[in-house]
């Protein structure tokens, strides 16, 4: 694969460019499912895409009829009367067998969209191909497995060589986000800190993974709403008076910062709300620490800048998602190498579309 890069980059042909064809050939546009998949891609389609979404659908009855997102839901039957003139994309996470009905229904034209790829196309555009290619070399090089580096090749693949077959993301997908079995060793006396905690999702998972061992857990939340559900389900779960949770966002500075609102994808610096952020070597300042585990929205970076401290000087185990933008898939591992000389660092994926690929470093005197 590694001279493969090269190739696929003067090769590349944009993606963006490629779904705008799509969207010109046929009258209406149609996403089909309307989760949370859908909900977050919207913004993204509209500030990349030059026309809007025509009609959603979903096969949940009740959203028949009802707007989502300012665009009305059709039963899949209203959507047979417009198979001809619709490309349809697919916004859910177990999509085969929406593919198979669309197809044995005669649909024309049935697609994954990746809302990170329409980003990465625009980036991909503007930046060196040979800088480019380096880069990814560079971070190929770091990881400690096989199984690493087939992650990392069909991201590559997907997202800079157009790889067109949908079992590309499913063929590496695995469970247990953060907490894989015999990567991610945990103790008893873990101090987990948990940055982009959501609503507590991950600190159940990590309670049970521990099976309600651990020291003391941090968990940060910047959005007030999902904040609120977060205080909720560590009061709940077991040892909670060792949860200590903040409506904080962790960044490389202190201070107030815009952030835009969104039920799993809060992002910070855009929007038009406004939170404080701080460093964690600052809020923490110098407790022990052990695990962290970073899903913001692309600011990983940022806040492991702010963190560096604590990382240099305990040398934690570390879980954090490289899947936001393309370049983080060479820029964090890049970075972490620096904060942790002698870790060894492992890439797995979580999910059948882009979502959720989590760069980990493993203290070395850990055995695989």
């Amino acid at each position: 694969m590694p001279d493969e890069i090269f190739e696929l980059l003067e090769n590349r042909k944009s993606y963006k460019k490629k779904i705008k064809g799509l969207t010109e050939k046929y009258k209406y546009v149609v996403f089909y499912g309307c989760g949370t998949i859908y909900d977050n891609i919207v913004d993204k389609w509209l500030e990349h895409m030059d026309r809007p979404i025509d009609y959603c659908c979903d096969s949940d009855p009740k959203k028949w009829g009802k707007y989502f997102n300012g665009v009305v839901c059709l039963s899949p039957e209203e959507l047979k009367n417009i198979k001809s003139d619709c490309v349809v994309f697919v916004t859910i996470s177990f999509f085969s067998p929406i593919f198979n009905y669309l197809r044995s229904a005669g649909f024309p034209s049935i697609n994954l969209i990746y809302k990170y790829d329409l980003v990465a196309s625009a980036f991909l555009d503007e930046h060196d191909n040979e800088i480019v290619g380096n880069q990814l070399k560079s971070a190929r090089r770091l990881f400690s497995d096989a199984r690493s580096r087939q992650v990392f090749d069909t991201i590559v693949k997907r997202a800079i060589g157009g790889g067109e077959d949908i079992n590309l993301m499913p063929s590496i997908c695995e469970p247990n986000q953060y907490f894989v079995p015999n990567l991610m060793p945990l103790s008893d006396d873990e101090c987990y800190v948990d940055i982009g905690a959501y609503d507590g999702d991950t600190l159940r998972h990590f309670t049970s993974a521990s099976q309600g061992k651990f020291e003391k857990i941090h968990a940060f939340e910047i959005d007030p709403d999902n904040y609120r559900q977060l205080a909720k389900s560590a009061s709940d779960l077991p040892n909670s008076d060792r949860i200590h949770t903040h409506n904080l966002g962790i960044w490389d500075t202190e201070c107030d910062i815009n952030f835009s609102e969104g039920k799993s994808d809060t992002t910070i610096g855009y929007g038009k709300k406004i939170a404080h952020v701080v460093p964690l070597d600052s809020i923490l300042a110098g407790q022990k620490v052990t695990l962290i585990k970073m899903d913001i929205e692309g600011a990983e970076l940022h806040a492991l800048s702010g963190a560096q401290n604590t990382i240099r000087k305990q040398n934690p185990k570390l879980a954090i998602c490289v899947y936001h933008h393309i370049s983080h898939l060479w820029k964090i591992p890049l970075y972490i190498r620096e904060l942790l000389p002698d870790h060894k660092l492992y890439l797995r994926h979580h999910t059948n579309l882009e979502y959720e690929t989590v760069c980990y470093a493993i203290p070395p005197e850990h055995k695989q």
